[in-house]
């Protein structure tokens, strides 16, 4: 499908790409994202922890005893302070607070021992990983933490398509979003941001987060792998207001130094346009916040939204 370059165009000519954007073009600051959360993934799924997240400690990152049984598939007994971990072949046994282990019976030190935080048993994630047979990576571009398969799964995979009638009233003036040549979408595929990184069918977007420029100047940050000249266009949704559609301030785009392969872009909230073409007299005061899924212009056999969880 060409929808994305369709749209790219029709946006470029009358919506205008990065026309109007309010940021300084001069400036050399670039927005920036305020604790950008370490991530762990397995098998390219983020894990959620409930109550006590991952920590770093010394440079080593902790995570709760509870992750080894629930998503590496470890055997777990904990009789007091002790720790004893099986999988299949592979034995572990540690104390908290110690600095030694055992893998199979023999020593190894640690780098960081494990402790307990608000009740959890915080235990190193390398060390535990590794002796039970997990490759693990660190990816400090996007701050994750791969363990097991880095295979990005499809959307397809990620998200079902649901009817996009009940959300049709975010499309004002913005109906065009909808179309692809004679096809209008019916459906929309609904994501959260914990649900990347994503496999689309031109690019992988690794995550999506909430930005600022020291001004306060507010963006949508992301980081994929697409090194298309137009970019992914963004659309901002809300409820009873015009949709509103965002390309890429390309002058900001980074290429990272850690992987040539991977892009940091940047989509500015706020547009000048919006008052040109939509008669929006106080575009000024729009926030992230308002608003209610943020759409993404990519190649799909329906609608794509992000629910709005960007923590701004």
């Amino acid at each position: 499908m060409k929808k994305k370059l369709i749209i790219g165009l029709c946006s470029f000519i009358l919506l205008g790409l990065n026309f109007g954007q309010v940021t300084n073009a001069a400036s050399a600051d670039i927005p920036k994202v305020k604790n950008m959360s370490i991530e762990v993934l397995v098998d390219a799924r983020r894990v959620a922890f409930p109550d006590v997240r991952p920590q770093i400690n010394n440079g080593t990152t902790l995570i709760p005893l509870r992750f080894v049984t629930d998503k590496l598939g470890g055997k777990l007994t904990l009789t007091g302070k002790n720790i004893s971990i099986e999988k299949g072949d592979r034995q572990i046994a540690m104390t908290i607070g110690g600095r030694t282990a055992t893998v199979n019976g023999e020593t190894v030190t640690l780098d960081t021992p494990s402790v307990a935080v608000n009740g959890r048993t915080l235990v190193p994630l390398r060390f535990v990983s590794q002796a039970l047979g997990e490759t693990i990576k660190w990816d400090g571009v996007n701050q994750y933490i791969w363990i097991g398969s880095t295979e990005v799964p499809k959307l397809e995979d990620v998200a079902k398509p649901v009817s996009i009638e009940p959300y049709l009233d975010l499309f004002k003036k913005g109906e065009y979003v909808l179309k692809f040549g004679n096809i209008t979408y019916s459906q929309v595929r609904i994501l959260s941001k914990d649900d990347f990184p994503i496999q689309f069918e031109n690019e992988i977007i690794y995550r999506i987060d909430y930005a600022q420029l020291t001004d306060k100047t507010e963006f949508i940050r992301s980081i994929s792998d697409s090194k298309s000249q137009i970019g992914t266009n963004y659309y901002l949704l809300q409820k009873g207001e015009p949709l509103k559609y965002r390309g890429e301030v390309v002058r900001l785009r980074e290429r990272t130094t850690q992987d040539n392969d991977l892009r940091i872009k940047y989509h500015q909230i706020i547009a000048r346009k919006d008052e040109d073409l939509l008669g929006e007299k106080n575009y000024l005061k729009l926030k992230l916040k308002n608003i209610d899924y943020v759409g993404l212009d990519v190649d799909s056999d329906a609608a794509v939204f992000v629910k709005n969880e960007f923590g701004n």
